[in-house]
């Protein structure tokens, strides 16, 4: 009975233990977050950000999957950013996310407004907003976050701290968009700081003396605190705000756009921020009072973790005020010379440099190496006299083979030979590298086996070798030892003066050398001389294309200068002669912003800076959109035809671009056709997947020797045609971008056809 009982006992247990390694080892269900972050991916802080993020959601053991999405908002607008968030929860909709993070105003507010119904349900985490839009929050109980509200009054004393009293600059590019940042922050300041218009008509007056009329010297030390708000759409007034400083000033960052990111590193005096985005990441902005990014980061994660854990949302107060600390970047304190003994307790420094930061470390390393390198260096002077007597005997058998060591040191791989007598004598390692048989080779078949053009130069040599040289010698010649062809060799070698002569009638010479093999040097030097004539060709071509440039920019200009110089002499002239002066002013002026705006396109696409927008373009609709704004501009006698196939063709590609050069044809083809069509049309080669658009004209032609050059910048068969000689170069780029090409076939007197070849690219 009782062994049954133990029996049973030990079934249970074994079913027990079971039960728990399979609970232990199920896998938890993975959860799904989405994280809508403001600003551009490239963006240093988001570097920082994936891995905080990733390391907290380790430690609170979070399994999840994380999709991320950038609105770039220094570069889209706000409506274009809904949009994106709006595509992007609808593309997730199978996914599902079971929760979302915004980073930031930008993120949170394009979220609030984007109107998707999912965000009326999927529980909002937010981080980083200076200013939520508490009534939403307020009506949505699935939102919880943390306010990074910025504190302008501890950031002014910073300042004052740092620098002393000082008239602190900032911009505004957008006052109605930027209210609610200022009236923060001048309610904050108003008892710290005075409000100073820079720029105002009386211009400014401190401690009763006029800026403008001071001198260069020392700058001047205000006897208060002011804040000074400059206009960032006028550059005058940023160029006086930022770039003028005989007063002590500071520059203070509110945010960060477009315009704010570059203003740090070009202020002519020290810049700060009030949030964390600005500080650390190459802006020239000294440090300020924020939270830092790594702690909001550690409490969005946080958050969320709670929320997928199973807590609920409304149990969580809906703004958190984030901690602030004081955060600086070293390489902008050793900038503007700021000592860090300054800085406030618990002050945060940012990019110390290795050195600075392990600057004790590395001087002990130093001490403790220099002390190790000594008793080195002693030891191995207490083992050289105690082998000086060995080492004499044995530099004596040394010293025949000193020059065989230093052509070592030089060459590296190296094959060794002798001469002597009319025979050269090679090492193994060179006839197993040539795969001949091991013999001795005589001066005579060494001779055949030199380059025809080099063996007279050998034969000069010759005698050298037979009766003696005084110095070093260095010969390169190409060889053909084992009839595999011609290689470039190089011999190095000298006079044998160390050896003995066998006998007294034994007056022969010795030769001892390398040699090595250096067709993969000749071949470099081949290749380094090709890129230097390019080169040099480019520098030919640069110069060309700014010679040409000046002369086209000059031609409209003269006009210009020249008929406004007579309108203005004072000369009696005829109001229609007066127009007609203003007509050629405005020509000129068209034919010269087109021409600069012709060099800029060209140089932005040969540069790879202008950006491509491809989308779906359906060619009919191309061609019928094309043919209706040029038909009305035809010239008396042409005529504007257009064909297309039945079934439209949808291609993959940028719209605009490709009109732009579509538009440029037709430019071209209107010029030189006084009577007849001009024709656009397309069709699809099915054969070689590829489409092809041309323009034809019945106009004048192009010689077949210019045929290659109208393709050329500035190029222009009738110099005196209307144009800047740049739209055939530019359309050319533009086509080799879509990795196409542009076929021309023309006769003279009958007239031209370009023809586009472009790649089919499936509909996206």
């Amino acid at each position: 009975m009782l062994n049954k009982t133990l029996s049973a006992l030990y079934i249970f247990s074994i079913s027990l233990l079971c039960i728990l390694y399979s609970s232990c080892n199920r896998t938890a269900p993975q959860k799904h977050i989405l994280i809508i972050q403001s600003y551009e991916a490239g963006f240093p802080a988001y570097k920082e950000f994936k891995k905080v993020f990733a390391d907290q959601l380790q430690k609170r053991n979070i399994q999840a999957e994380v999709h991320s999405l950038y609105l770039d908002c220094t570069n889209k607008t706000e409506k274009r950013q809904k949009l994106i968030i709006y595509d992007k929860l609808n593309t997730l909709s199978s996914w599902k996310p079971d929760i979302i993070l915004a980073c930031d105003d930008q993120a949170l507010n394009s979220l609030f407004t984007c109107d998707h119904p999912s965000i009326k349900t999927t529980p909002i985490v937010f981080t980083g907003a200076n200013y939520p839009n508490e009534s939403f929050i307020q009506r949505r109980p699935n939102i919880t976050g943390f306010r990074d509200k910025p504190d302008y009054k501890t950031n002014i004393e910073l300042i004052e701290q740092l620098i002393g009293k000082c008239i602190i600059v900032r911009v505004t590019d957008d006052p109605y968009a930027d209210q609610v940042r200022l009236t923060d922050m001048n309610q904050q300041i108003k008892d710290i700081c005075k409000a100073n218009n820079l720029f105002s008509t009386e211009r400014i007056r401190i401690s009763g003396k006029r800026g403008t009329s001071l001198p260069n010297g020392k700058k001047i030390m205000p006897d208060a605190m002011y804040i000074s708000t400059v206009n960032g759409k006028s550059t005058r007034s940023l160029i006086k705000g930022l770039g003028e400083n005989y007063y002590n000033k500071a520059y203070i960052a509110i945010k960060r756009d477009y315009l704010t990111l570059s203003l740090g590193r070009f202020s002519s005096f020290p810049g700060f921020s009030v949030i964390y985005e600005m500080i650390g990441y190459n802006n020239g902005v000294v440090g300020g009072y924020v939270t830092p990014q790594k702690e909001l980061t550690i409490q969005a994660v946080n958050r969320i973790a709670d929320i997928l854990n199973g807590a609920p949302v409304n149990s969580f107060p809906q703004i958190t005020e984030t901690n602030k600390k004081y955060v600086f970047d070293y390489k902008i304190l050793d900038q503007w010379s700021i000592s860090s003994n300054k800085l406030p307790v618990d002050s945060e420094i940012l990019n110390i440099p290795f050195f600075v930061q392990h600057k004790s470390f590395i001087i002990c390393a130093a001490v403790i190496l220099g002390i190790i390198s000594t008793i080195i260096i002693i030891y191995q002077r207490l083992l050289y006299k105690r082998e000086s007597l060995r080492k004499k005997e044995a530099q004596e058998n040394l010293k025949r083979e000193k020059e065989f060591l230093s052509f070592a040191l030089e060459s590296g791989n190296i094959f060794t030979f002798s001469y002597k007598d009319g025979i050269f004598n090679f090492d193994k390692e060179f006839y197993h590298y040539l795969d001949m048989p091991e013999e001795p080779i005589t001066a005579e078949r060494f001779c055949n086996a030199i380059h025809p053009d080099e063996q007279a130069n050998f034969k000069l040599n010759r005698y050298k070798l037979d009766h003696g040289f005084p110095t070093r010698q260095i010969t390169r010649r190409r060889y053909d030892f084992n009839n595999k062809g011609y290689q470039w060799w190089e011999f190095r070698y000298t006079q044998n003066t160390n050896r003995k002569p066998t006998s007294t009638n034994d007056h022969s010479i010795e030769v001892n050398g390398l040699c090595l093999n250096i067709q993969q040097i000749k071949e470099t030097e081949i290749d380094l001389t090709n890129a230097l004539k390019k080169a040099e060709e480019s520098d030919k071509m640069k110069s060309a294309f700014l010679a040409n440039m000046s002369h086209e920019i000059r031609t409209p200009l003269n006009a210009i200068v020249g008929f406004s110089q007579l309108l203005s002499s004072g000369m009696e002239l005829e109001q229609e002669e007066k127009n007609e002066f203003i007509n050629l002013i405005n020509t000129n002026n068209d034919l010269l912003l087109k021409l600069i705006n012709d060099i800029l396109d060209l140089s932005r696409i040969e540069s790879g800076q202008i950006s491509f927008t491809y989308a779906d373009c359906d060619l009919n609709q191309l061609i019928e959109d094309i043919y209706n704004t040029h038909r009305l501009l035809m010239p008396q006698n042409v005529e504007l035809l257009k064909e297309v196939p039945e079934t439209p063709v949808v291609i993959y590609t940028d719209r605009f671009r490709l009109t732009q050069v579509i538009t440029n044809f037709i430019n071209n083809a209107t010029k030189f056709t006084e009577k007849g069509y001009i024709k656009i049309k397309y069709e699809y080669d099915s054969d070689n997947r590829r489409v092809l658009l041309s323009v034809e004209d019945t106009g004048k032609g192009i010689p077949k020797d210019k045929i290659d050059q109208v393709f050329e910048r500035f190029h222009k068969l009738d110099e005196f045609a209307k144009g800047t000689g740049l739209g055939l170069a530019i359309s050319l780029s533009i086509i080799k971008t879509f990795k196409g090409t542009i076929l021309l076939d023309s006769e003279e007197g009958k007239g031209s056809k370009f023809t586009i070849s472009l790649p089919y690219s499936t509909p996206q």
